[in-house]
């Protein structure tokens, strides 16, 4: 199994997906230096606070309160308290995945440079979470991303005592159960610790980090929609030409437009522009005459590469940005070792990845929009040139003429769900409200950004496969084997999960299915 070494630095996307996902197992970094460098900064800072001089939450208050110095004696006791307060963690609970992301992304910001001065030990705990599978139940609600995602985190650092509840074994059970049943004692927190587990960006990085994962293959799937939405519609290949996209010059389209040709160019449904035209013919002397075919499509499958090339662009920047979110401190204070300075900062701010999400949903909006579009083309029996809501052909005889409906209302779903889509488009990260006495003033609201990103992802999911689902249904009513190689290989997958609808049934768990199966195969990867 592949090993994610944890060192504050280095770890991808799919480093934290492969971990989150049980797929890679964790190991902190055991170089020398490494741990020497975590143990002077520690060192430093109880020297530092030995002093005498206030120090932002480990000798003083929390926020707004931070003019309320305490004594040595009290620091401790004072890291149980930030975790206690914010346990207000409401809603829905974080999935298992999503709270090993939330460990890993909390673990490698903290071991980072030892600017965030915790005990070796700590980071050693955390790794010990990780391998033993014991991971804090987290609440949705509750952060407005800045300073960092406190009330979230407050549920891991809440674990080192042994309190609240955690996944363990495929159930949630008390985290003291978990413990002991690895034999592994709290490690009740000490000076900064708590502080420094919370006051970061960790839980709005993971989710993120999981959605992007998910976004990259809603852009693959895209393009496959488009690329089988020209073969029903009997298109040409040219919209996908390499050098109509590299005149254009983004690298998205570029791609995108390289995938669906490649697609395309073992169908015997799509045409060169060459032989449309000579099965069009010329007008020879006429001067005027209305032709059958119509020289150019309609944009949703013209422009596709236009537009998914702008989903393409924005995931190769904001993974760009949540890879930097992921190997950065993000807590505050922060230690400087070899300065030997102590800096209050707002390193807790949130404000790349709720920008990531925000602008993410928006190119996921749009297309999720292309594909409602494609859906009515070949749905509608007025452009698929095959059958209104392609239902069977049905002679007028049969005895279920006029009682087919086919997929007129999968379609009314897809546009049901595209409108709640577009309602996630709508940017988060510009809607901060003041909190906490004023002190938190400015925030960056990156958990929900993240949070709705993962939903509105969830919800793409579900339309695609409708819409998957009656390509499918063309596919029959005009052979497959006159589609492209990956199309029929596609085909033959979703067919094993929802048959040729002859005549009208229930699709919801069928579509479901689909939508499962969408997320996994290795066909869209």
């Amino acid at each position: 199994m592949k090993t994610v070494v944890v060192k504050g630095e280095g770890l991808t996307v799919e480093d934290i997906c492969d971990v989150a996902q049980g797929n890679a197992q964790v190991r902190l970094c055991d170089e020398k230096q490494f741990l020497e460098t975590l143990k002077k900064s520690r060192d430093f800072l109880l020297a530092y606070i030995a002093k005498g001089y206030p120090t932002y939450g480990v000798t003083t208050n929390f926020g707004d309160s931070c003019d309320n110095q305490i004594s040595l004696e009290k620091v401790n006791e004072l890291q149980h308290v930030i975790v206690s307060y914010h346990g207000i963690g409401l809603g829905k609970k974080l999935s298992h995945d999503e709270g090993r992301a939330v460990v890993l992304c909390r673990l490698n910001g903290n071991v980072k440079g030892g600017h965030s001065a915790i005990r070796v030990e700590l980071a050693q705990f955390m790794e010990r979470l990780l391998q033993k599978d014991i991971i804090p139940v987290i609440p949705e609600l509750g952060s407005v991303g800045a300073s960092g995602d406190l009330t979230p985190l407050s549920y891991l650092g809440a674990v080192m005592y042994g309190e609240r509840e955690v996944y363990y074994k495929g159930k949630i059970v008390p985290t003291m159960e978990a413990l002991n049943a690895e034999g592994i004692k709290p490690l009740p927190l000490e000076a900064k610790e708590g502080l420094a587990i919370m006051n970061g960006t960790s839980v709005m990085t993971a989710i993120a980090s999981l959605a992007w994962k998910k976004a990259e293959r809603l852009a693959n799937i895209s393009d496959f929609l488009t690329a089988v939405t020209c073969e029903i519609m009997h298109g040409r290949d040219v919209p996908f030409r390499r050098k109509v996209s590299e005149i254009k010059n983004h690298p998205g389209q570029i791609e995108s437009a390289g995938h669906i040709f490649q697609i395309v160019s073992t169908s015997r449904r799509v045409e060169t522009l060459d032989k449309f035209l000579q099965e069009l013919g010329t007008i020879g002397n006429k001067g005027y005459e209305k032709r059958e075919k119509k020289l150019q499509a309609r944009y949703s499958i013209r422009c596709a590469p236009q537009i998914n090339g702008v989903l393409r662009d924005t995931l190769s920047i904001t993974k760009q940005w949540i890879e930097q979110e992921i190997n950065s401190a993000n807590d505050n204070p922060l230690i400087d070792v070899k300065t030997e300075q102590l800096y209050n900062t707002g390193n807790f701010y949130g404000g790349h990845i709720c920008a990531s999400c925000d602008y993410l949903r928006i190119a996921l909006a749009n297309i999720s929009d292309l594909a409602d579009k494609q859906a009515e083309l070949i749905i509608d029996g007025k452009f698929n040139g095959l059958t209104e809501n392609l239902i069977p052909y049905t002679a007028d005889d049969d005895p279920r003429a006029g009682l087919r409906l086919g997929f007129k209302g999968a379609q009314i779903t897809i546009s049901a769900i595209r409108g709640e889509v577009q309602s996630y488009a709508n940017p988060i990260s510009i809607t901060s409200s003041p909190t906490e006495a004023l002190n938190q003033d400015k925030v960056s609201m990156g958990t929900i950004s993240a949070r709705k990103l993962r939903d509105q992802i969830n919800l793409i999911y579900l339309q695609l496969a409708v819409h998957l689902l009656a390509a499918c249904q063309a596919m029959d009513l005009i052979g497959a084997e006159k589609f492209s190689s990956f199309t029929q290989k596609v085909y033959a997958e979703v067919r094993k999960l929802s048959a040729f609808m002859q005549d009208d049934r229930q699709l919801d768990a069928e579509a479901t299915q689909v939508s499962e199966w969408m997320k996994a195969t290795a066909l869209f990867a």
